[in-house]
């Protein structure tokens, strides 16, 4: 049996920790409590790898891909999974500023900008593919 994992299905195996670290951060009502800024940073940290190791395998698949439909669809799920980590730092990094929240914040933040020019850069690609060429912009073939 041959199984094919797609970038949409990397993308939703990494979800439940951008989750888990959001069920944390609100676990603690006060965090100052003990273990709470341990707790929440080792959280902060395996985001930030699931973050950067997504973003590491959406680059070769986009390049690797032929489809511009396909490399389009990619960079909008990266785009969405970045997004979905700044939403859940969004509350959280005022309430644990000490533990790796706002340089996530501004890293997730960062590679969703990055996403978003790859998608425009992607959109505009197809866009060019279905223009016409103006008569008279080449020679006519003698």
């Amino acid at each position: 049996m041959r199984t094919c994992v797609t970038f949409a299905d990397l993308v939703e195996i990494h979800r439940p920790q951008i989750e888990e670290m959001q069920r944390v951060g609100h676990a603690f009502s006060d965090p100052a409590a003990p273990n709470a800024g341990d707790a929440f940073s080792h959280q902060v940290k395996l985001v930030e790898g699931t973050l950067r190791q997504t973003y590491r395998e959406a680059a070769p698949l986009a390049r690797r891909t032929s489809d511009l439909e396909e490399v389009k669809e990619l960079w909008s799920q990266m785009s969405a999974f970045c997004a979905a980590t700044i939403r859940a730092l969004t509350s959280l990094k005022g309430k644990f500023p000490t533990c790796g929240t706002p340089q996530l914040y501004d890293l997730a933040l960062d590679f969703k900008l990055a996403a978003d020019k790859r998608h425009r850069d992607v959109l505009e690609e197809i866009s060019c593919q279905n223009q016409e060429l103006p008569k008279g912009l080449f020679p006519e073939p003698t």
